[in-house]
């Protein structure tokens, strides 16, 4: 008879206020005139937008939820929902302010920032090798 161990995984509740990269965020018509031509500027050089809002993990998943006020100047903007289980490395790069978390996962990568980034990487990056 052979006894399986089962390791404990620690509780992962993650939710941080974070700016996530969002590479086809446009404007909506509510952006205009010097504004416009700043973001799209900004978004052209740069490959995408910054945009402001909620990341969320926990067992069932890693979560990106634009606010309000980014969902009204972006047209089209919606969540991001990454299951654990497609994360295939998670790391921190420098950023000024805030560092950023880099998430590969199977269908490419997620960029987002927000204070504390490195502790979040290395909870994230962790409880993920576990799984």
């Amino acid at each position: 008879m052979q006894i399986k161990m089962q390791r404990h995984m620690p509780a992962l509740n993650i939710e941080k206020l974070a700016n996530a990269f969002v590479p086809n965020a446009d404007p909506s018509p509510l952006v205009a005139g010097a504004a416009l031509n700043a973001v799209n500027r900004y978004g052209k050089k740069h490959g995408g937008l910054w945009v402001g809002g909620k990341v969320t993990a926990t067992p069932d998943g890693l979560r990106f939820a634009p606010n309000r006020l980014n969902r009204a100047f972006h047209e089209g903007l919606d969540s991001t929902n990454i299951s654990l289980s497609s994360i295939r490395a998670v790391t921190r790069e420098f950023g000024w302010v805030t560092g950023i978390v880099v998430v590969r996962h199977a269908e490419g990568e997620f960029r987002f920032r927000c204070f504390g980034a490195k502790q979040v990487a290395t909870t994230l990056g962790a409880y993920v090798a576990g799984l």
